[in-house]
């Protein structure tokens, strides 16, 4: 929260689109105090959360939602497993989308929302993924190990040239040149 204060993100009417793993009730309540709104997915272990939603059976394209006196309101929706979603914005109102092979689907409008909001995220994970020559080809243990030896052995040479030449040179630039291959 101290990180959206500092910068001027809150108080202006936009609105937060944010996943699971930070999603919470006290959250958005916070974040709607503050006029703006919260669209996300939430965990249906998380406290707040009314166990009506989270309890209720009901079958593929079935919607279930309850909104609480701040204006909070999770919906649960069934498309091929359950999707809970939390929202300062939306109800549990029904939008048609176009689906990939012509025909149409109802989709709760606050599940098409977010997506939208999460896409731009997920193109600029995929184009930094693109410059990342670990991103596939290691099990995580290993990049994080690969990760932690080259970047020591980059600080320990950087030390070493510092003492060295007497150059007083930020790391940063030291990075550029070792990847130009000059001196």
């Amino acid at each position: 929260m101290d990180f959206l204060t500092s910068t001027n993100i809150l108080e202006e009417g936009r609105t937060l689109v944010i996943d699971n793993w930070y999603t919470s009730v006290p959250l958005a309540t916070k974040i709607l105090n503050s006029n703006t709104h919260v669209v996300g997915t939430i965990r249906k272990d998380r406290r707040g959360i009314p166990k009506e939603v989270v309890n209720k059976k009901f079958k593929k394209g079935e919607v279930f939602a309850m909104e609480n006196q701040d204006g909070l309101t999770v919906v649960n929706w069934k498309d091929s497993r359950n999707v809970m979603m939390l929202s300062t914005k939306h109800g549990a109102q029904m939008v048609q989308v176009s689906c990939k092979n012509g025909t149409f689907k109802e989709k709760p409008e606050v599940v098409v929302d977010y997506n939208r909001g999460k896409a731009s995220v997920d193109l600029s994970d995929q184009m930094s993924a693109y410059s990342n020559p670990l991103r596939r080809s290691l099990k995580w243990y290993r990049k994080v190990g690969f990760e932690l030896i080259l970047t020591t052995a980059m600080v320990n040479a950087f030390i070493l040239y510092k003492l060295n030449s007497g150059e007083k040179k930020q790391i940063t630039d030291f990075k550029k040149r070792c990847n130009k291959g000059s001196n």
